[in-house]
């Protein structure tokens, strides 16, 4: 998918080559009129959306019936048709619109609420923890967090970006897919439905507080399509990016924290490494706990905090994709504040065997991959998925997707048609995917959050047969 302008200038330069070798067409609108069109349409696409790398073939076959034009000028009446100028321009518009196809600008995922939404970005430290990832162990716990929210923007207020550190982190998501650095710095134009800084919706109502937790190498901005529809529906989101086990932490003062690989370390002993994993997810449910600390803390306080008195902190539900899933899983067996867990993927080898053995008392949702869970050939994961479950007290839904592999639970569907190709993304209709895990998610917090029984949860009322249910005997 192009831009508007990008779409323009493409096929403004392929009819300019067109024309270039129509005998009938005057020489004025060819090589004066057409060149002339060119020029400002390529300006405009400069200046009001943004180059990108994948015009740089499309901007040279400009350049290319420039000269071409300039040519047929200067010789007059002696000058042959450009015929490899024009073929070499439309090979070059054609390879920026493979490109343009292939690593589009990302369009927001529609939102379905009642309310517009709002995103503010806060670095939180926490004193009472020592950072256990940092080269100096004295280090604190530092971690940024992403708050979606209702708003009321103005005239005045903007889009925000997907990522506010784009212009970095888009070189590190490149290395996690293997790609070359700069393939993703389109990203950079990538905009959310959120207005940045926008003011709060003024009803005074307060509103449940969801944490999200990543997985392992992931963001707090990775479910944007998720985040800002609940935001849409009525809740407050904060997205939580795990320093050192995010791909990557930026803070405003510049110091930019990526993944520690050490942290799941290769290599070693099962036992080492289940010692590893479980400290990682409990420092992340750690995490989790801080930031509703904070939030309750600075409710209370004396001084500007712009969610102060909109917080309902009776109604907290935790969510989390894959290790995420699995902070989200620690955090709801070890605190009462958790009202509601739902996990994507779940990781759960990682969290604590107390917790396991004890089970969750909160109604507890899970969605599965299909690449996740084998039904045939149940993983040693999937196994330990039904000790939680055989344990726990609180209502319980389970479903398997199908036509999904893990990274269909993310914004990667979103980003790329290549995604699939490289064998990233699962058979089923991105969008549709996306559409499943949000009708399910909000269904299942407002069914436990706000008492708003509507069914939708039983899988005879399911309007997606994707949804595999009875996974277990």
């Amino acid at each position: 998918m192009m831009r508007p302008i990008e779409l323009t200038l493409l096929i403004l330069t392929m009819t300019a080559a067109g024309l270039f070798l129509l005998p009938k067409i005057t020489a004025r609108l060819k090589f004066q009129v057409m060149p002339l069109v060119l020029v400002l349409a390529a300006a405009a696409q400069v200046g009001l959306e943004g180059f990108r790398w994948q015009l740089w073939p499309l901007m040279i076959a400009v350049l290319l019936l420039l000269v071409a034009a300039g040519l047929q000028l200067s010789r007059g009446q002696k000058a042959k048709k450009p015929l490899s100028w024009v073929i070499v321009s439309l090979i070059l518009a054609v390879i920026s619109l493979a490109a343009g196809w292939l690593l589009p600008v990302p369009e927001p995922f529609p939102i379905t609420g009642p309310y517009q939404v709002g995103t503010t970005v806060l670095p939180l430290k926490d004193t009472s923890r020592k950072e256990i990832y940092s080269p100096d162990p004295n280090d604190p716990r530092e971690i940024m967090v992403q708050v979606w929210y209702p708003a009321s923007p103005t005239k005045a207020d903007e889009r925000a970006l997907w990522m506010p550190d784009i212009d970095t982190a888009a070189p590190a998501l490149a290395g996690w897919y293997d790609l070359p650095s700069f393939v993703l710095n389109h990203f950079e134009y990538f905009k959310g439905n959120a207005y940045l800084d926008a003011p709060l919706y003024p009803d005074g109502e307060e509103w449940p507080i969801l944490i999200f937790s990543h997985g392992w190498s992931g963001f707090k901005e990775q479910n944007i399509y998720q985040v800002e529809e609940l935001a849409s529906q009525g809740y407050l989101v904060v997205g939580i990016n795990h320093t050192y086990g995010a791909i990557q932490t930026s803070f405003p003062d510049g110091r930019q924290m990526l993944r520690n690989d050490a942290a799941l370390p290769e290599g070693v002993s099962q036992e080492e490494y289940d010692l590893a994993s479980n400290r990682l997810v409990r420092q992340w449910a750690e995490d989790i706990a801080f930031v509703l600390d904070e939030f309750a803390q600075r409710d209370q306080a004396v001084g500007e905090w712009p969610f102060s008195g909109r917080v309902d902190f009776s109604k907290v539900g935790v969510f989390g994709h894959s290790t995420g899933g699995g902070a989200t899983a620690e955090f709801c067996g070890t605190d009462a504040r958790c009202k509601a867990a739902l996990v994507m993927d779940l990781w759960v080898e990682p969290v604590s065997s107390s917790v396991v053995a004890a089970g969750l008392s909160q109604p507890f949702l899970l969605m599965h991959s299909a690449d996740w869970v084998d039904l045939e050939e149940p993983s040693p994961n999937f196994l330990r998925i039904g000790q939680l479950l055989s344990a726990s007290s609180g209502e319980t839904v389970e479903f398997r997707v199908e036509g999904t592999m893990h990274r269909d639970f993310s914004v990667l569907p979103m980003l790329t048609p290549l995604s699939r190709l490289l064998g990233l993304q699962g058979s089923i209709d991105g969008d549709r995917c996306l559409s499943l895990i949000n009708y399910y998610t909000v269904a299942f917090f407002d069914q436990y959050l706000r008492e708003l029984d509507r069914g939708l949860l039983l899988p005879e009322n399911a309007p997606y047969p994707e949804a595999q249910f009875a996974l277990r005997p």
